[in-house]
């Protein structure tokens, strides 16, 4: 998880300054397993740290895969970010995607809904994480995953 519970704070911190370089269209993976997105392109970094500690070294880089992503997988992946940070706007992805997110997902939403990691009746554009729901985020996005997705590893 990013950030750690206040203690009588219902919310979680934000990832610290520097966790991340970029915004959801683009971001470099900076680290280790670290993935980025550039240009359309999904990118990940070698998982191994001899590998990874290799190539750097040597001035090389360390992407060991990479792949053109389309928009429906640029779609999910810009939601699942955003998610993972408590919330998403609706209005965002139908003005960037041309899609209401809450019908695009609706059953995934559904199903988070019924396990309580949604907040219930939200704003009218939000779809907000409850506290369980976001100390659980990496767990529960799996359900967002492309089926071919959903039963691979990312290291």
């Amino acid at each position: 998880m990013y950030g750690l519970v206040n203690r009588g704070h219902p919310l979680i911190s934000a990832p610290p300054a520097g966790f991340c370089v970029g915004v959801l269209d683009s971001m470099l993976p900076l680290g280790v397993a670290s993935f980025g997105h550039l240009g359309g392109v999904h990118l990940q970094n070698n998982a191994d740290i001899s590998a990874y500690c290799d190539a750097i070294e040597s001035g090389q880089h360390a992407i060991f895969r990479a792949y053109v992503t389309d928009p429906g997988e640029r779609l999910i992946r810009e939601f699942i970010l955003q998610l993972k940070l408590g919330s998403v706007q609706p209005s965002y992805y139908q003005a960037k995607f041309g899609v209401d997110v809450r019908n695009t997902f609706a059953s995934q939403l559904a199903w988070l809904a019924h396990e309580g990691f949604l907040v219930p009746d939200g704003a009218v554009d939000e779809i907000k994480l409850t506290r369980d729901g976001l100390l659980q985020v990496d767990r529960l996005l799996h359900e967002f995953f492309l089926p071919h997705h959903r039963g691979g590893r990312y290291t």
